[in-house]
């Protein structure tokens, strides 16, 4: 999925309600349908894979072209993006192709190369064309995946959506009016990876990448990217989860906890509605997939040490079925619910409000200036807040409660998040050196709240069980007391880790005068694009070392920061911890 790019997949069985779906949304078929054949090729070993290339041989007639691609290309026909076509007059890859062929070289040797599976597709393409504002074009494709050999198959039902002109909000409306008469999800797996996948070979679930801005981007521009990055990190599991990986099933869950750390940290920026319903349906979804990780942790990381550890007569096999049996009933929950049309729509709107920059649809003030500010201006107080809330809910941390620390780890992973999107604006080594001291210390705290779990969680098999439940409380006390215990002995680790982190150095902090950006927008302009930066408050270090506030541009009639707190941090940043 990109800003311009949208691929839907449905059952064969509503490929009626997608052509209905087609039909009212005002396409309209400008060319015949066409067969594509597509054989796919690797060598027995998966080099090309290896190295995030697909090789293909496609026939359309009798024209046969080689395509050389890297997993992600969304096909065009020329090498931007990782894509590398030539014409070959044979039905096999030709390693003399002038484009493909000498990149082939370079990785396979010859003979290597044997067909994998193929693809052959019905695909007719239409015009979308409800409003002169816009163009969209719509390729639907329908046929079948199989393995070259032995009777491994499955259907393809795909829509792919193309934006060639026009506002990036239309390809989402035009996606959401087909949703209303059509079932179907969003793909962002190509089809050699379905191919690869057909063949029996495992995709592992996917993390999150770093990011990387300059100082000029203004907000708004790195909001977007992170949305992007988050949208795509969430999606990129979508189909592992669903397939039964757990790990899938957390790193969704962990992109959607990453998306809402950031929409909080630019909530004075956006409308409120707008927020508030970003905020409600991020957090449905993590609640929908928090479980299965809940029930994983406790059976691989609470419950089989125990089992490990203790002697063969201490039965726990009552506990792990039930435990087994828990776990199934929340991943069914889950898979329902990112097969449901409330995800489906979630995932279509939230792309829709990051590509057309939906924040814009407010009053140009002195609350939505910010957003044109430069992020070099906006991370350090960004930061500083995340890092002053972790530091308050952490002190005398040898005295909290178990609820009170559950807060200092939530507000950690908050700092943590903040840092991941905005550490490359900062020196490398002082960044890594502060995660260095982060790290122990949130899988510490991440320990001791699975614990605190795992209680709840024996109180739901507790409440489920008939005749064993004596049986079952007694094997739960045996698990949640051993870890107990072990809790006891990393006690004096965690406290240590507590001071280590709120003494570390914050890279964030200028040893210069710190400037907090203050743009005034002229309230007549029809659009934030007219922003300018009219004034700034400058706060600087008086010789005793109090903190001085420098009204520059006052004389220009100047009523206040554009976003108070933001330039309240970004002052604080500048004093002691």
């Amino acid at each position: 999925m990109t800003p311009d790019h949208l691929k839907l997949v449905t059952l064969p069985s509503q490929l009626p309600a997608l052509k209905l779906a087609l039909k009212n949304a005002g396409a309209k078929a400008n060319r015949k349908p066409s067969l594509v054949t597509a054989t796919y090729y690797d060598s027995p070993d998966l080099k090309l894979r290896r190295q995030s290339l697909t090789l293909c041989v496609q026939e359309q007639g009798t024209r046969r072209i080689q395509g050389l691609r890297r997993f992600g290309s969304l096909g065009g026909g020329g090498t931007a993006g990782g894509e590398w076509w030539d014409p070959i007059a044979a039905d096999r890859p030709d390693p003399t192709a002038g484009i493909s062929g000498s990149r082939l070289r370079a990785i396979i040797d010859d003979g290597e190369l044997c067909p994998l599976f193929k693809t052959q597709l019905r695909r007719t393409f239409h015009k979308v064309s409800t409003d002169p504002s816009f163009e969209i074009t719509a390729a639907l494709d329908e046929g079948q995946l199989c393995a070259a050999s032995g009777n491994a198959a499955e259907s393809v039902c795909e829509l792919e959506l193309e934006l060639k002109r026009g506002d990036p909000a239309a390809l989402y409306d035009v996606a959401l009016r087909l949703l209303d008469t059509a079932p179907f999800q969003m793909e962002t797996q190509s089809l050699p990876e379905r191919g690869y996948r057909l063949m029996g070979v495992e995709f592992a679930a996917v993390t999150s990448k770093p990011l990387a801005f300059d100082a000029s981007m203004t907000v708004e521009a790195v909001l977007q990217s992170v949305a992007r990055e988050c949208l795509g990190h969430l999606l990129r599991n979508e189909a592992a989860a669903i397939s039964g990986d757990g790990e899938a099933v957390h790193q969704m869950r962990v992109a959607s906890r990453r998306l809402r750390s950031m929409l909080s940290a630019v909530k004075s920026l956006l409308p409120v509605e707008q927020y508030r319903w970003l905020q409600e349906e991020l957090r449905w979804l993590a609640g929908s997939l928090a479980p299965v990780r809940n029930w994983d942790v406790f059976a691989t990381d609470l419950l089989a040490p125990v089992r490990s550890a203790l002697p063969a007569d201490a039965n726990l096999e009552q506990l792990a079925a039930a435990a087994k049996q828990r776990r199934q009933a929340v991943y069914d929950t889950a898979r329902e619910a990112i097969g449901s049309r409330r995800y489906v729509e979630l995932m279509l709107k939230l792309s829709r409000w990051f590509a057309s920059r939906a924040w814009r649809d407010q009053p140009a003030s002195e609350r939505s200036a910010p957003l044109f500010a430069p992020i070099g201006y906006v991370a350090p107080p960004l930061i500083e807040r995340r890092w002053r809330q972790a530091r308050k809910r952490s002190k005398r941390f040898a005295e909290l409660s178990q609820e009170e620390r559950h807060n200092v780890r939530i507000a950690l992973k908050k700092f943590r998040y903040m840092t991941e999107f905005l550490g490359s604006l900062f020196n490398t080594r002082e960044v890594n050196a502060l995660m260095k001291r982060l790290k122990p210390l949130q899988e510490d705290l991440g320990h001791v709240n699975d614990v605190c779990t795992a209680q709840r969680l024996i109180n739901e098999i507790d409440r489920r069980a008939d005749n064993d439940a004596t049986a079952l409380s007694q094997q739960a006390g045996l698990v949640i007391g051993w870890h107990l215990r072990e809790l006891t002995h990393t006690e004096a680790r965690l406290r240590r880790d507590v001071r280590r982190f709120r003494n570390a150095k914050p890279f964030w902090r200028p040893a210069s005068p710190v400037i907090a950006p203050a743009i005034v927008i002229d309230a007549a302009s029809p659009s934030p694009s007219t922003q300018a930066i009219e004034r700034r408050d400058v706060f600087v270090r008086g010789e005793g070392g109090q903190r001085q506030r420098m009204d520059a541009g006052r004389e220009f009639g100047g009523e206040g920061l554009i976003d108070e707190p933001l330039a309240r941090d970004a002052a604080l940043a500048g004093e002691g911890g």
